[in-house]
């Protein structure tokens, strides 16, 4: 995790690293290491993906002279407090600032109980003269000019017990709180216009966001002489009693959470520990309950908007759960969290019963249901391997299987690549199953037989040693779906094809921070890599080669570089995606099931 300390080491890191955190629910915090909110998503405080606090700006009045601690740029004035800055402890959640009389230490943390962002100071005045410490949260809604009738949206505000309730005129329960028993709300409203975010975008050229800003009031404090006051500031987007919150409770509750999370990794194994923390900063097994599409949450299916907008959200929440089941191995597996991997293979499951409901017409909407069901036998495969509970999962493989092995499946699912190999593995996996109780399923050999036909006779194309993505491709080129047919629980090509694909992955595909998700000789590649594809493309390797120390060491030259960039533009993570130049883009932050790939990689190479 990023640390610096004046004299020792540059802000300059501070500057790049994208900082982030969560309640593990549905409420992040994502800045710069100097907390900058330079980029479009970037927040303090982050609802559902909109961010609904910017940023904090703490200000010190001391005699004559006024300090705005904040980084900050707007078309007519650019504020900066790096000379004030004396260090930062991204693993704690620590910042420290000092301008002579008056130091201060900022800390913060999310309850784990709650989406509450809890944040301390430690302001110690050196002077014998009072000081007034104040807090000024500025405001922002990013989906605000989007909104029909957006010119006529404002936030309002209400002076509450201990604080102030922010929102949004029109949208309900989109409120932010704010509360401190220390201090005193005073409502000064202002606005700030034309504030600027820059960030790199994927063409590698700098973009400018700019918006207006609302600064609500301010939160204000006494600090008096020679005096060191210790004072809260708690934020939420529900009513809060602060009077029943323990600060303490809380700061315990993430240093024994981060302590926890590396125990029995090895201290010499620096980049699992900083990837281990980094992950369990995004568990996502809580997040899946409240957002099951359970038939009681939509009853009013006659209303025509209504339905669209469900399927909609539904579709959204594919891909992200097919992320979330696809990361277990790395998320829980590779660190012996058997029973949250168990847990969450469960709500997966409900998920892909109560999808059943929901009639998709669009063929491409229903492949990625079929995926999300296909992903989750190849992560209880990865589960059977650690606990051989056969029993817990029999039934839904079964279940899935024979869903997809009808006349009217094969007709309209297996012309992807990625599907048909998942479906052989998924077969094999229930065939391995059946095996271990000592029982068969006469229908399998045939399906079995069918795919792999299908594989070698229709999408394999020998003068390019390539498979096709899509059997309709009349122009096929090296694409990475492909890779799945390597390596999968069960590989489905055999005699000479794995190393000639092998072969081709790495001509076309690899490069040392990721894999290209189509070949560099296609006019489709838009020069974007990404790493989460490295962990398949090591395994194809040490399956080709053998795993040996030898062999290790080989994959890991391909991918040391890559290892390397642990907590280099992130805290403690990898980015979701680079340039194939191996450059970070500002745009777009890491994610659970990249974080998850990397530590299967590194797994893979100790």
């Amino acid at each position: 995790m990023y640390r610096y300390k004046r004299g020792v080491n540059s802000l300059d890191k501070a500057k790049q690293i994208e900082y982030s955190f969560s309640d593990n629910v549905r409420t992040c915090f994502s800045m710069s290491g100097l907390l900058e909110f330079r980029k479009p998503y970037n927040g303090m405080y982050i609802k559902n993906g909109k961010v609904m606090l910017a940023q904090l700006v703490e200000k010190i009045e001391l005699k004559d002279k006024v300090y705005k601690m904040t980084e900050l740029t707007t078309s007519v004035q650019n504020v900066s407090c790096e000379e004030y800055i004396t260090s930062i402890d991204l693993e704690k959640n620590i910042f420290s600032y000092n301008v002579g009389d008056i130091s201060y230490t900022k800390k913060l943390a999310f309850d784990n109980k709650s989406d509450i962002l809890c944040i301390e100071y430690v302001i110690k005045n050196s002077d014998r003269t009072n000081a007034r410490f104040k807090v000024i949260p500025i405001i922002t809604y990013r989906d605000f000019h989007n909104m029909k009738n957006s010119s006529m949206l404002k936030f309002n505000q209400r002076k509450i017990e201990d604080g102030t309730v922010i929102s949004l005129s029109i949208i309900n329960q989109e409120n932010i709180i704010l509360k401190s028993k220390e201090m005193s709300w005073t409502k000064e409203p202002q606005s700030l216009t034309n504030v600027k975010h820059e960030y790199i975008n994927e063409d590698l050229t700098k973009e400018i966001y700019t918006e207006d800003l609302a600064l609500c009031g301010e939160f204000e404090t006494i600090v008096k002489g020679l005096e060191t006051k210790v004072i809260r500031l708690y934020i939420s987007s529900s009513e809060i009693d602060v009077n029943n919150i323990s600060a303490e409770d809380i700061f315990y509750e993430n240093e024994r959470k981060n302590e926890q999370v590396v125990l029995g990794i090895d201290e010499n194994f620096v980049e699992l520990r900083e990837l281990a923390k980094s992950i369990n900063n995004l568990d996502m097994e809580d997040i899946l309950i409240p957002y099951l599409p359970y038939r009681k949450d939509y009853d009013d299916i006659f209303d025509v908007e209504k339905r669209k907008e469900n399927i909609r959200d539904l579709k959204r929440d594919l891909k992200d759960l097919t992320d979330i089941v696809r990361a277990i191995e790395g998320q829980y597996i590779s660190f012996g969290k058997y029973n949250e991997a168990k847990r969450t293979l469960s709500k997966i499951y409900k998920y892909i019963k109560a999808y059943e409901d929901f009639d998709i017409k669009e063929i491409e909407d229903y492949k990625k249901y079929v995926l999300l069901k296909l992903w989750y036998i190849e992560s209880v495969n990865r589960m059977l391997q650690k606990e051989n509970k056969i029993d817990l999962y029999l039934e839904s493989v079964k279940e899935i299987i024979y869903s997809l092995i009808t006349k009217e499946a094969k007709e309209n699912l297996l012309d992807e690549i990625e599907i048909v190999a998942l479906l052989y593995n998924a077969i094999k996996i229930y065939v391995n199953m059946l095996n271990w109780i000592g029982c068969e399923d006469p229908n399998m050999e045939a399906e079995e037989k069918y795919l792999h036909d299908l594989i070698i006779n229709k999408f394999w194309c020998e003068d390019k040693r390539i498979m096709k993505k899509n059997l309709n491709d009349t122009d096929p080129c090296a694409n990475i779906e492909m890779i799945y047919t390597l390596s999968l629980s069960y590989p489905c090509i055999v005699d000479t094809m794995p190393i000639k694909l092998l072969d081709t992955i790495f001509k076309e595909l690899y490069t040392p921070y990721g894999l290209r998700v189509i070949s560099k000789n296609s006019s489709k590649n838009a020069g974007l890599i990404y790493p989460k594809y490295m962990a398949h493309f090591v395994k194809a390797n040490l399956r080709q080669n053998g795993v040996t120390r030898a062999s290790q060491k080989i994959a890991y030259n391909l991918v040391k570089e890559l290892l390397q960039d642990v907590g280099k533009y992130v805290n403690g993570g990898i980015k979701k995606v680079y340039n194939e130049k191996g450059i970070n883009i500002d745009s777009v932050a890491y994610d659970l099931l990249t974080n998850a790939e990397m530590i299967r990689l590194y797994n893979m190479l100790t």
